[in-house]
């Protein structure tokens, strides 16, 4: 009973508005629910991609991780057109366990060679044991034929989640130290900007109000 009485109020009170000015009112509505998503939109970026940044530089040297998840820039066009040159490769860790256990089609990342730091990131064809080791036979899905060296389980160190388009450009300038500042910065500057911008109105509008 309350809530339709309450309705009934509003409904009357707009009612008695002219139709322009229940217009207006409906804009401003829209554009406040607007501000508030945008505002919302760009503070989770600006935090998540400091959060990254942060995270990224805290890596070790050979390897960079966010969340506990190997990040790898994509440096060839290997595994087009699932992933491309550019794109950043987001990545499970494989347990040394669970190395012995993947699959034909599923896409791993592994050392070109033992206790190499250059990652190659190719499909599995094949899954073979070798005088009782686990090797896998690799290929990247534009390459003609598969890789030449079998790949043993204990050189993968990453399982394929998902890529993300340019998202090796965006790393690699996230490591530059002015990006960081000028993102930072930027997301302040976008929160200032209506306060100092209805300041500046109320200002102006006061300074009209005193010269009459």
């Amino acid at each position: 009973m309350t809530t339709s009485a309450t309705t009934s109020h509003r409904a009357r009170r707009h009612a008695g508005l002219p139709a322009g000015s229940r217009h207006r009112a409906g804009w401003r509505r829209l554009l406040r629910v607007l501000s508030a998503a945008c505002t919302a939109g760009v503070s989770s970026l600006a935090a998540l991609t400091l959060v990254i940044a942060v995270a990224t530089h805290l890596s070790h040297r050979d390897q960079v991780t966010a969340f506990g998840h190997p990040l790898l820039t994509v440096l060839s066009g290997s595994m087009s057109p699932v992933i491309r040159t550019g794109d950043l490769i987001v990545d499970d860790q494989v347990p040394a366990a669970t190395a012995r256990h993947l699959w034909p089609g599923q896409i791993i990342s592994f050392q070109a060679a033992p206790g190499s730091t250059v990652i190659i990131t190719h499909r599995i064809v094949a899954r073979l044991v070798v005088r009782g080791r686990v090797e896998y036979r690799t290929k990247g899905d534009a390459n003609n034929a598969p890789d030449t060296a079998l790949r043993p389980a204990a050189d993968v160190v990453g399982l394929f989640v998902a890529s993300v388009p340019r998202g090796g450009y965006i790393l690699s300038a996230l490591h530059r130290p002015l990006v960081p500042i000028l993102l930072l910065a930027s997301a302040l500057l976008f929160f200032l900007a209506g306060p100092l911008f209805r300041l500046a109105r109320d200002l102006d509008s006061g300074e009209v109000g005193n010269n009459h």
